[in-house]
């Protein structure tokens, strides 16, 4: 007897341990399973066994509960994110394909949450990049449709800004999303147009170069024809100075002869007095037989 009620305290004393444990446990994860916390950056909805939503409007910031096990959260970010597009080809009016890289920041207004989570492709927050992407790719097709290959750089600006337009309205219209920019943070021609961009900047540069061949043959011939004009108008005036130089000592000789002729005629022992100034003093080396030649001192004393 003794036996069997220490038997039944044992038994009864193991499951009140049993239970002890267990209930506190139970406790805790309907607990942690009935309390969610929404971040600052998020918003949610909750579902009914993964289908029908419990929310209208969605949860914010701060600690929630809902039925364990039986109701899913659903987390959309509502802060500014940033979408990349890389890789993207589009084509220009002329046929030419361009390859561009085309950066997205976008934000979720509250308004949109439950539309993004419940209407727009899967539940949750699984499709909003997949939502996105055709929008973008559409629109860029469009923008780069306006523009030739040729001036893509050049109106580069243009083209960012009617993308932001195109976009930004798009997914605002079909999504409630608000586009804050987009960016066209690369363009990427293919080989063959660039191949022909450099043939054709390579051709400009060598008639730019034979234009200034020209240019600088035609200005040396300009210099050589002044040089020559200014060389004959030289040899004309220094022939032109040489002549009337000619003219003057002659006419100076002339009038000379004239003057010793006058003399001579007006004053016949005027030879003697020319003589006179002629002679060096040296008398004759050779001479004629019988003649010495002398100046007639006595009648140049007599002149006097």
């Amino acid at each position: 007897m003794k036996n069997l009620l220490l038997n039944n305290g044992t038994s009864l004393a193991g499951k009140f341990s049993f239970w002890t444990i267990l209930v506190p446990v139970i406790v805790i994860v309907l607990l942690v399973n009935s309390v969610f916390v929404i971040s600052p950056s998020e918003e949610a909805g909750t579902r009914w066994l993964g289908g029908t939503p419990m929310t209208t409007a969605p949860l914010t910031t701060g600690m929630h509960f809902k039925v364990p096990f039986f109701e899913n959260v659903d987390r959309i970010q509502t802060s500014r994110s940033v979408y990349t597009l890389n890789a993207l080809d589009v084509y220009t009016n002329d046929n030419q394909k361009v390859t561009i890289d085309v950066s997205i920041i976008y934000q979720i207004p509250s308004s949109a949450v439950m539309n993004l989570l419940y209407h727009v492709g899967r539940a949750g927050a699984f499709d909003i990049d997949g939502t996105v992407l055709p929008v973008v790719r559409d629109r860029a097709l469009a923008a780069f449709a306006r523009y030739n290959t040729l001036t893509i750089s050049d109106q580069r600006s243009q083209i960012t800004l009617q993308m932001r337009k195109d976009v930004s309205e798009a997914l605002l219209r079909l999504f409630g999303v608000d586009t804050i920019d987009v960016q066209l943070t690369g363009i990427h021609y293919s080989p063959v147009f660039d191949q022909s961009i450099e043939e054709a900047v390579r051709a400009k540069n060598l008639a730019v170069q034979a234009e200034n061949t020209v240019a600088q043959k035609k200005f040396e011939g300009q210099q050589k024809t002044v040089t020559a004009s200014a060389e004959a108008q030289a040899s004309v005036e220094r022939a032109t100075g040489e002549a009337q130089a000619t003219v003057l000592q002659a006419d100076a000789q002339a009038k000379a002869i004239a003057t010793v002729g006058n003399a001579l005629k007006t004053n016949p022992d005027y030879v003697h007095f020319y003589a006179m100034q002629r002679w060096n003093g040296i008398l004759p080396q050779v001479v004629g037989a019988g003649s010495i030649p002398m100046i007639d001192l006595k009648g140049a004393d007599a002149g006097k």
